[in-house]
């Protein structure tokens, strides 16, 4: 059964399966952009980060979780959790050697899986086929055996289109829930982490605080942080370096608050030994977004070089290098699969593929397919300089210094490429496909239709005002002249002008976004587009030899539906040739999020061996389910399985492969 059919039964799925959102459907459009526009004042005026240093706090651990059950559990007391009375009891105030002692153990005897996806809890069809693979004990892809995570980390925007406790229930807790019932775990509940990305923030965090930060199960799955973000000690102990996992709250891009730092700075600044590696997961890729605005990344370096890297000293009232360094970095928020790799430091270093196999490069990988629409990686620089590690200088370098960097190069792996980005975007324009404009976006083409009604009919009724005539006389007293050439002057006009405005405004860099005078440029080319689609429009209604002996009313009404018809169809088509020919920005963006791709989604499967090596396994679903049979669950519920069986996978590239320790700094 297909996802209208599964929603039938939402009373025994606990849950209502939602379609993918129609991001340029008229009404989507305006209450996303309210919401957007509300969560930016809110962020500006109501940082809800600064609440979050009264929740209660105490170090994560894998192997001290709060006790099963729903809804929520007490956060600290009587759980023998880290600082409660039950660690106390045991000689242990701090309830962590036990803790440690575990975590070094597991290091030295097995591997530990963590799973990582981002941007999901869109379409039912795309993020429950993630969910569901997710929650398989093990999979094979491509001969490898890849065993469920024992960690979940959710990287951001885990629901769609904004926050809200019926958008997360139907879009993604439910889901995940139905994907891996609580039965289907052995061996206990696997830990689920989230960081919440721009679309989370659009209820200013309300939702995402109440679902991920109250120790509950979703599913098989556990929520054990207690804030917005998170610190965990996956390997190595108190005289062990290893593995740890941290995510970083940046709220839409605002300064890291105090709370968050102090956070961190107790949980894991402090406690960094020489060689520890970290997983640091962040909301945006913002060394992207730092290739055209060196600000987009300074925060998160200044994290990475006063957090992880170094650590003040207040006795001596200096810095004092940690040891530790950000081995991989991983986020969502682009919904493409791409990876930077750094290259050898020094002159003598090798950027080819010969050297690609080198596993002291760090790693920065974007991810997020986990069920939102599919977005083209065309725009991806080759190469990055990000700022220099500094050890323990009394401040940082500059971060535009020239000639002050790491360098890394933009991986082969990137789906989807730039051939295949292209062919893509294109069937945006193709009224033949099922991805033209206004096909997927319903309403669309019927806004653009009445709008060009009303245009019209504006302009001709002050054409004809002026000549002393009603609106089918002045068209009527056409005829005599040679409406041929009148009809190709007023397609002809605008057509010009557009193409007089693009060449001048490519010529003077006026594209370029988002400068204010690029986003006027860009605004003055989709009104000459649809000049050109209204000016059609008209053109065809002068063409036809309309009979004087019918009735005005019949006349007009042909008219207005004539405008409405070429509106629809070449108003759409205006409108996606004015997005294909937007070349970086908001705009540029609709030309995926338009089409809203369900298929070409996939995860990251992560692999940390006994000794100590890091391995990521980028796997890809070229083709979710669509058709559904429904199971049921040991107590009674409803689970929709594949009706064919998952769909084959692949790997994006070959498993990469990092070490604990990078090249020296």
């Amino acid at each position: 059964m297909k996802r209208g059919e599964l929603a039938q039964h939402s009373n025994g799925l606990g849950f209502t399966p939602r379609d993918a959102v129609r991001w340029l459907a008229p009404a989507q459009l305006g209450r996303t952009a309210v919401r957007v526009v509300l969560a930016s004042v809110f962020a500006d005026f109501g940082d809800k980060r600064e609440l979050e240093g009264g929740f209660p706090r105490y170090e994560l651990d894998l192997d001290r979780l709060p006790v099963p059950g729903q809804p929520a559990q007490p956060v600290v007391r009587d759980l023998g959790l880290p600082g409660s009375p039950a660690a106390a009891s045991r000689g242990d105030p701090d309830g962590q050697q036990a803790g440690r002692r575990n975590a070094a153990d597991q290091a030295g005897t097995a591997a530990l899986w963590l799973d990582f996806t981002a941007d999901l809890g869109d379409g039912f069809d795309s993020t429950y086929t993630v969910a569901s693979l997710l929650a398989e004990k093990s999979l094979v892809v491509e001969g490898h055996e890849l065993r469920r995570g024992k960690v979940l980390v959710l990287g951001g925007d885990e629901v769609y289109p904004v926050a809200s406790p019926a958008a997360y229930e139907d879009r993604m807790v439910g889901p995940y829930r139905t994907a891996l019932p609580g039965g289907r775990s052995p061996g206990g509940a696997g830990v689920l982490l989230a960081l919440p990305g721009n679309h989370d923030w659009y209820d200013g965090l309300t939702s995402f605080i109440r679902l991920f930060t109250r120790q509950r199960n979703i599913g098989g799955w556990r929520t054990i942080q207690t804030r917005s973000y998170f610190a965990l000690r996956l390997t190595g102990g108190d005289d062990a370096p290893g593995w740890w996992l941290v995510g970083l709250d940046s709220q839409l891009g605002q300064y890291i608050d105090e709370p968050q730092l102090d956070y961190f700075y107790n949980t894991v600044t402090a406690r960094l030994l020489p060689g520890d590696a970290i997983i640091l997961c962040v909301a945006a890729p913002y060394w992207v977004q730092g290739a055209e605005d060196a600000d987009a990344f300074r925060q998160v370096h200044f994290f990475e070089q006063d957090y992880l890297r170094r650590r003040f000293n207040r006795r001596a009232g200096t810095f004092e290098a940690t040891g530790a360094a950000v081995r991989l970095w991983l986020t969502g928020d682009l919904h493409h699969y791409s990876r930077y790799e750094e290259t050898a430091p020094g002159p003598g270093r090798e950027d080819g593929p010969a050297a690609a196999a080198d596993p002291r490069r760090t790693q920065l990988i974007t991810c997020g397919l986990g069920g939102a629409f599919l977005a083209d990686a065309q725009g991806l620089p080759a190469e990055l300089t990000l700022p220099a590690a500094v050890q323990s200088a009394a401040s940082p370098p500059p971060i535009r210094a020239p000639g002050n960097g790491r360098r890394f190069v933009l991986a082969p792996g990137t789906f989807p490429g730039r051939a295949e980005s292209r062919r893509l975007r294109g069937r945006l324009a193709n009224p033949l496909s099922p991805f033209w404009l206004p096909v997927r976006n319903p309403g669309f083409g019927s806004a653009l239709g009445t709008a060009h009604v009303v245009a019209a009919l504006t302009l001709w009724t002050v054409f004809s005002a002026f000549r002393g005539l009603s609106f089918v006389e002045s068209l009527l007293s056409l005829r005599a002249g040679n409406t041929g050439l009148l009809a190709l002057a007023i397609i002809a006009v605008p057509l010009l002008l557009l193409l007089l405005l693009s060449t001048l405004g490519t010529a003077l860099g006026l594209g370029r976004e988002p400068q204010e005078s690029g986003a006027g440029f860009t605004v003055s080319r989709g009104g000459l587009w649809q000049l050109s689609a209204l000016a059609a429009g008209i053109a065809v209604v002068l063409l036809i030899p309309w009979p004087g002996n019918w009735p005005p009313f019949l006349t007009l009404g042909l008219v207005l539906a004539i405008i409405y018809v070429v509106g629809f169809a070449a108003g759409s088509e205006a409108f996606a040739f004015f997005i294909l020919g937007t070349p970086s920005g908001e705009v540029a963006a609709w030309a995926m999020s338009g089409q809203a791709i369900e298929d070409h989604k996939g995860f990251l499967r992560i692999r940390i061996a006994a000794d100590g090596t890091l391995t990521v396994y980028p796997v890809a679903v070229d083709r979710i389910c669509r058709d559904w049979n429904l199971g049921t669950t040991s107590d009674g519920g409803l689970r929709p399985v594949p009706a064919g069986g998952f769909p084959p996978l692949r790997l994006f590239e070959p498993p990469v492969t990092i070490a604990r320790e990078g090249f020296p700094p």
